[in-house]
């Protein structure tokens, strides 16, 4: 393809920096994030209800109310895509994404006692609410490729399959 032909398809994945109120969207989820990991018992995601969508909060609520003696359970950070702790996260940009959202880029500082040196890449996937604000609606995870937070609710969260 011609690079005059090819501009416009560059210019469309290139990140930018956020809109204010997606980086405030997302500094305040990891905030919430970092404080809660010192804090005993089950996760409680209702204070942060609005930073998701419908869809989204109410699978979260869900798979944390998770009974783990059942053998469901939400088994690693969502978060941070790993099983260790948070230690912060920095949005990076945001590109436009198909059907009028945002994919937010976010580096997330994860480790067991202190953060390892590559942060975690995840990608927030955001949309305007009825209300105007920006919405997380899905986090797609670097390792493995691909992997989705919306998949890993519906397996979760799905009738159990027979073996």
């Amino acid at each position: 393809m011609p690079l005059p032909q090819l501009m416009p398809l560059l210019a469309a994945v290139a990140i930018a920096p956020c809109p204010a109120p997606v980086k405030a969207q997302l500094d305040g989820l990891y905030r919430w994030q970092v404080a809660r990991q010192d804090l005993s018992g089950p996760i409680e995601i209702r204070s942060q209800k609005n930073r998701f969508t419908d869809g989204l909060y109410q699978k979260l609520r869900r798979a944390y109310a998770l009974d783990p003696n059942s053998g469901r359970f939400v088994d690693f950070d969502l978060f941070s895509g790993t099983q260790v702790g948070t230690f912060g996260a920095k949005v990076l940009g945001c590109s436009l994404a198909p059907g009028g959202g945002l994919e937010a880029r976010v580096a997330v500082q994860a480790g067991l006692h202190r953060p390892i040196e590559a942060p975690q890449n995840l990608r927030y996937q955001l949309v305007r609410g009825p209300d105007g604000s920006w919405k997380i609606a899905d986090i797609i995870y670097s390792h493995p490729a691909g992997f989705r937070l919306s998949s890993y609710l519906a397996e979760l969260l799905g009738p159990l399959k027979a073996n």
